[in-house]
C-alpha cells in the first residue's frame, strides 16, 4: 500500500508581486517541524535527525535538510540536529519569539468556537477583539469574555491595541465587505474562513481555510493507495 503523505495548505493570496525567499509549503512543514521538535524536548530527546523528522512526515530526509537550510539551521552529521537549539532557530524565524494580537470579523458560531479554542491559550496568538455588524444580537460577548464591537470600529480598536493579523469568520455573503474593512483598519494579514474568494489591496496576505479541499485530498490519496490496483469494492489494501 502506498503511504498516504501530508500536504500543505495553498499558498497565500496577496496583493503584492513581490515572492517570499521561502515557499508556503515550506513555511508549513517548518510549524509541522517545530510541533515535531517540542514533543521530542518533553520528551528531553536532545538531537534528532533528519531522518527521524522526514520518516514522522512521510517526506524525503534531503526535503528536510533542505528545508532547514533555508532557515539558516544547519545539522552535525553523524550527530543530527539539537533538539532546543533548532526550535529556537524556528521559532525566531517564524516570528514566534513575540505575541500576535488577532481581530475576529464575525461574533456568530464560528468566531465564537475560534475565540474559545483552547489551543490559543497555549500559542503566541492572543484574540485581542472580536467584531459584528450587530453586536447587540450576538451571545460572543459573554461565551468568550471579550466584548463584540462594532466592525465601524475596527480602525480605531486595532491601533490601541496593536492587532496585526484578521480573521474573517462570516457567511460567503459578507465575506468581502469584512475584507475592506480588515484592510481599511491596516491589517496587513487575513485568515479567511469564508467559503468565498476576497479581493484585497497590494500588501495585505490572505490564507483561505476551506475544509472540503482537505477532505479532497485525503480522497484522492486514500483512492491513490487503495484503488490503483483495481480494488474498488471498499475492502481497500487489506489482506
Amino acid at each position: 500500500m502506498k503511504p498516504i503523505k501530508g500536504r500543505g495548505p495553498n499558498p497565500p493570496e496577496t496583493g503584492s508581486s513581490e515572492a517570499s525567499r521561502i515557499s508556503s509549503l515550506t513555511v508549513f512543514r517548518a510549524s509541522l517541524y517545530l510541533r515535531c521538535l517540542g514533543e521530542l524536548e518533553n520528551e528531553a530527546k536532545e538531537t534528532v535527525s533528519s531522518k527521524e523528522l522526514a520518516d514522522k512526515f512521510s517526506i524525503s530526509s534531503a526535503l528536510v535538510r533542505k528545508d532547514l537550510g533555508l532557515f539558516g539551521a544547519f545539522g552535525t552529521a553523524g550527530v543530527g540536529y539539537g533538539v532546543k537549539s533548532l526550535k529556537d532557530a524556528l521559532l525566531n524565524e517564524l516570528g514566534l519569539k513575540r505575541v500576535w494580537k488577532v481581530a475576529i470579523v464575525g461574533a456568530g458560531r464560528l468566531g465564537l468556537a475560534l475565540a474559545r479554542h483552547k489551543g490559543l491559550a497555549q500559542s503566541n496568538f492572543k484574540i485581542a477583539a472580536i467584531f459584528d455588524k450587530y453586536p447587540e444580537k450576538t451571545i460572543a460577548g459573554s461565551d468568550s469574555g471579550l466584548e463584540v464591537l462594532r466592525v465601524d470600529d475596527l480602525p480605531e480598536v486595532v491601533k490601541e491595541r496593536g492587532i496585526e493579523l484578521g480573521v474573517i469568520a462570516v457567511p460567503g455573503a459578507s465575506a468581502q465587505e469584512a475584507a475592506d474593512a480588515i484592510a481599511r483598519a491596516g491589517i496587513k494579514a487575513i485568515l479567511n474562513f469564508a467559503p468565498t474568494h476576497i479581493n484585497v489591496p497590494k500588501g495585505i496576505f490572505v490564507h483561505n481555510v476551506d475544509f472540503t479541499i482537505y477532505l479532497e485530498n485525503l480522497a484522492y490519496y486514500v483512492n491513490e493507495a487503495y484503488h490503483q490496483d483495481g480494488d474498488s469494492d471498499g475492502r481497500g489494501g487489506r489482506d
